[in-house]
């Protein structure tokens, strides 16, 4: 079983070095690496210094991250890909384990994720929100979408399954994930879920990564609902609206806010003691992803206004 690892990266200097020194450390054999880049800043200076140790660099077409996701599922030769992004870092003996469970039969595989830098508190806020809503209670009880770091399917599968949403009149930058995972379990793919294989990634610091990553989710909510969803624009400003109100009543209020990071702060290394910072960075994440979700929603609707005239 031959396993390619795909990696799209958009100036990610700072992190790929790192991400590319743990891939060529795998300790299984029959791997390939591909690294789909459509960087502006040293990035593909720095994968090519890989080249002699397995490392691949191809260039997309300027499509966005699910563009050169395809690209790299199209272009692998194994008979597994992992998508990864540029940030996370497998341990060495990941292939290895993994493997077994396609040797098993299963047709994708997720494993648990792990923040590496959980001494940063927006760092530490992603990792506790994420094990909040995905842990094996809320996999058990189906409300987890199929997607974690470190994702891995049968190439074949991936194929059938559509791969990810490309086409639109903007590239989908958040949010695709979920839904290749439901394009997988609506062809009836087989899914194992491997908590006991932990990889980990690096998030964002500070507070403009925080924003500027935050703010992408809320522009990839958007793009989803009227590119993917096919939602009409006055349910998207509504939907926009509310979710603006709905923030606003809860900060006003306050005893929503905190309940909610009081239960999110239940998953942090620092236990409840972090409800109050957690509260900072859930306001500065709403508001992030609120700023996105306008942002985009009218983007969108100028891109598709000139593809009609």
């Amino acid at each position: 079983m031959k396993f390619s690892i795909v990696v799209p990266t958009y100036n990610e200097q700072n992190d790929i070095g790192e991400t590319l020194d743990a891939l060529v450390s795998l300790s299984y054999p029959d791997k390939e690496i591909l690294v789909v880049d459509d960087s502006t800043d040293r990035t593909p200076e720095i994968v090519n210094e890989y080249s002699g140790r397995g490392v691949r660099l191809i260039h997309p077409g300027g499509g966005g991250r699910c563009e050169a996701r395809n690209l790299g599922i199209q272009m692998a030769s194994g008979d597994v890909v992992c998508v990864l992004n540029a940030d996370v870092r497998l341990p060495p003996d990941f292939l290895d384990k993994i493997a077994v469970h396609y040797r098993n039969g299963f047709d994708y595989v997720m494993v648990e994720t792990k923040v590496s830098n959980e001494e940063d508190l927006f760092a530490r806020y992603i990792g506790s929100a994420w094990a909040a809503g995905y842990n094996p209670q809320t996999v058990a009880a189906g409300k987890s979408m199929d997607w974690t770091e470190g994702f891995s399917c049968r190439r074949d599968i991936a194929l059938r399954a559509g791969l990810f949403p490309t086409g639109f009149v903007v590239p989908i930058c958040a949010g695709e994930d979920g839904y290749f995972g439901a394009g997988l379990r609506k062809i009836g793919a087989k899914r194992k879920v491997d908590f006991d294989t932990v990889v980990e990634h690096v998030c964002p610091a500070s507070l403009g990564e925080y924003w500027m990553i935050r703010k992408g989710r809320g522009s990839g909510s958007a793009e989803c609902h009227r590119l993917l969803d096919r939602w009409s624009y006055s349910r998207l400003f509504a939907w926009n609206a509310l979710k603006v109100a709905k923030t606003v009543a809860m900060a006003l209020l306050i005893v929503p806010a905190i309940f909610v990071n009081w239960n999110i702060a239940k998953f942090s290394p620092r236990g409840r003691k972090d409800t109050l910072p957690f509260l900072w960075a859930w306001l500065v994440e709403q508001l992030a992803f609120h700023v996105g979700e306008w942002q985009a929603s009218f983007r969108i609707m100028r891109k598709e206004r000139l593809a009609r005239a």
